[in-house]
């Protein structure tokens, strides 16, 4: 689902009908938009997971904040710490400085982009909704039930089946 869909159906559902997360996502406007975006879905999370590179394009300039890109808030930071995987919940202004913000650039990667929570995250091809592998749905589904504690309303996994394939040009 593309955000310039997700408005309209938010709007027309209400806050409290719809929630998003989302993972390794890059900055999709300035601060005036990821104001808007908070607005309207006060709900949303966007995972990040330690050195992932996309969190970080385009390039945050901190010295030109109303001119820059901007993070929508909630983070969740998926780190190590001592050998130990952490789930760091980050302040509200969408770029806290003490998430994956504090990563120095030169230590971005984009491995860390393909894998969320120990699942790899992939697809065949350029035309493929199939987002997760098979060998990891249930440690995902684990993951997500029993570790992320990000709000006070339970969240349904729903994961689409391998073989389901979209046709874009059929949406409407």
């Amino acid at each position: 689902m593309t955000y310039e869909m997700f408005f309209p159906l938010q709007i027309s559902l209400g806050s409290d009908s719809v929630h998003l997360m989302t993972f390794g996502q890059p900055r999709i406007g300035n601060a005036a938009f990821a104001s808007y975006f908070e607005q309207y879905v006060p709900s949303a999370i966007r995972v990040t997971h330690e050195h992932d590179i996309v969190p970080h394009l385009p390039p945050y300039f901190f010295f030109l904040p109303h001119l820059t890109y901007h993070h929508f808030p909630r983070e969740v930071w998926e780190h190590d710490v001592d050998g130990n995987t952490t789930f760091r919940v980050c302040d509200g202004s969408g770029e806290d400085p003490d998430c994956c913000r504090s990563v120095f650039a030169l230590f971005l990667s984009a491995s860390d982009h393909l894998t969320y929570m120990g699942v790899e995250i992939a697809a065949d091809d350029w035309s493929t909704c199939r987002i997760v592998m098979a060998q990891s749905v249930e440690r995902l589904q684990l993951y997500l039930a029993s570790n992320v504690i990000t709000s006070k309303i339970p969240v349904d996994i729903i994961i689409a089946d391998h073989s389901v394939q979209t046709d874009p040009s059929s949406s409407s």
